[in-house]
């Protein structure tokens, strides 16, 4: 039986896992080689993840099989890829954020992996790489190619968690329980500004710290699960059909999909869950580092690995990013994500995790000239050796394959980060807000859940009335009704 209890709710947004557009491949190397069959060439973001794991696995997968693997890691890729498939590609396989697979795969663009999901994965008792894919994976895997039929043309490349992130020595010092419920975290919170324990000179301890300036989005991944929470998963899944009432109240009508927007109703949840983060951070400044809505990434992971904050909002790059904030490159102290505090009047209260940064995409060029060597290497991506190591070398994250059979028992016993993400992803029940909608694929920044991909959690610590939880409502709910006709006419609806 399957741990992971992925659920198929719909909407493509990419979680902004990477910050950045990926502009040339050329990190590790650079993209002037000639591509030949006798190695498979790889172009990897460098981002939160690191490039450890790309550099393990392609040793272990060389020592396996003879054939090397060159990579490369930049930040930046998506101006310059469109270019790369319609003409010479310099890589084999592409892995980024925000790729617009379909898009490329109905132009011709992208290898069928058609046969590749049909393939055994060695070391695995027979299992197909269709079968080590969670099964969420597979309906955002498959789109209609240039001959009009479906096929398989992408590769799910991580799938991760999100939330708050805590201190752990620090609590056990201080004798703070973790919070389970809402209120405890707003007892918490208060119970720490209250302690006034002086982290530095002039400076007393704070529960958050966050970035507003350009990393404010990581909020999200906790208002995420307190709308799960609060609407129940099946409402949240309805919503994000973008189907609105006919006249006798069955949501069966794309013509009227914005009612989903609407706060009244169907949105209602989305918006209260955004309420309860305002009423925290917002209404109690006092909670989180001085100015947070100015302050870059770089200053608030500094002020957590230097001990001035109890918590930050991250997700499962946390670690690896943190750490790398410090003189030694690692933390004195022990993390871990907690699970998000139970919602008041919370009607799903069994734990859920948000998978952060599920949707991104490792791609094969149909112009590549290595192919079957493209194939080969994601296949061994699927083993149970290669899932390991990318947990043990990314410093927590997972790659979007079952983790049933793949052992991390040394890795979660000596590490509480790793092992509080493993328990997210592999025993929580997971949802996305990844999809295959029309709406969602060819509306992609307009859509679900912030309308335009506008976010209000630093504007609301200025006091800025607009972004007050029923003003967010509303001008959601209006901006839907006005542009919904477009939208459904770039979704060909």
């Amino acid at each position: 039986m399957k741990t992971n209890k992925s659920l198929a709710f719909m909407a493509l947004i990419s979680t902004p896992l990477f910050a950045l557009a990926l502009s040339s491949c050329g990190g590790g190397g650079g993209n002037s080689h000639t591509n030949t069959n006798d190695a498979v060439y790889v172009c990897v973001y460098d981002g939160g993840y690191g490039t450890e794991w790309i550099d393990q696995i392609a040793k272990d997968y060389e020592a396996a099989t003879g054939i090397k693997v060159e990579w490369d890691a930049d930040e930046s890729l998506l101006d310059r890829i469109e270019d790369q498939l319609n003409n010479a590609s310099d890589y084999d396989i592409y892995m980024s954020h925000d790729i617009n697979w379909q898009a490329y795969a109905a132009q011709g663009l992208l290898a069928n992996l058609d046969d590749l999901y049909a393939s055994e994965v060695e070391g695995t008792g027979g299992q197909t790489f269709e079968e080590r894919n969670l099964d969420l994976n597979l309906e955002y895997s498959r789109t209609q190619g240039e001959d009009g039929v479906e096929h398989y043309f992408k590769v799910n490349y991580t799938q991760g968690a999100g939330g708050i992130i805590y201190n752990i020595d620090m609590f056990e010092e201080n004798g703070w329980s973790v919070p389970t419920t809402y209120n405890e975290l707003v007892t918490l919170c208060q119970t720490i500004v209250d302690a006034e324990i002086e982290v530095g000179e002039r400076q007393t301890l704070v529960p958050f710290a966050w970035s507003g300036s350009d990393r404010q989005y990581y909020w999200d991944y906790i208002v995420f699960e307190w709308w799960a929470q609060l609407a129940g998963l099946d409402k949240v899944n309805q919503v994000i059909q973008y189907l609105g009432p006919d006249s006798d109240g069955n949501l069966t009508k794309y013509e009227n999909g914005y009612e989903m927007y609407n706060p009244d109703t169907y949105y209602k949840e989305f918006i209260d869950a955004y309420g309860l983060w305002y009423d925290l951070i917002a209404e109690h400044p006092e909670y989180s580092n001085s100015g947070a809505q100015g302050v870059n990434l770089a200053s608030a992971q500094a002020l957590f690995a230097n001990g001035q904050a109890a918590m930050i909002p991250y997700a499962q790059w946390a670690k690896l990013e943190i750490s790398n904030v410090t003189d030694t490159g690692e933390l004195d102290f022990d993390i871990a994500f907690m699970n998000t505090p139970t919602a008041p009047n919370a009607v799903e209260t069994t734990p859920v995790n948000y998978l952060v940064g599920y949707g991104d995409s490792m791609v094969v060029p149909a112009n590549a000239q290595n192919l079957e060597g493209a194939k080969d290497f994601l296949r061994y991506l699927a083993t149970y050796e290669a899932c390991a190591t990318f947990v043990e070398k990314a410093d927590g994250p997972f790659l979007a394959f079952e983790y049933d059979n793949v052992n991390l028992d040394a890795l979660t016993s000596a590490d509480t980060y790793t092992a509080s993400v493993a328990q997210r992803v592999t025993e929580n029940t997971c949802f996305t807000l990844a999809s295959m909608n029309p709406i969602t694929v060819w509306n992609s920044n307009k859509v679900m859940p912030w309308i335009n991909n506008e976010y209000y959690y630093a504007s609301a610590m200025t006091g800025d009335a607009s972004a007050a939880p029923e003003a967010v409502g509303d001008a959601m709910y209006n901006a839907a009704r006005q542009g919904w006709a477009g939208w459904l006419r770039n979704a060909g609806l």
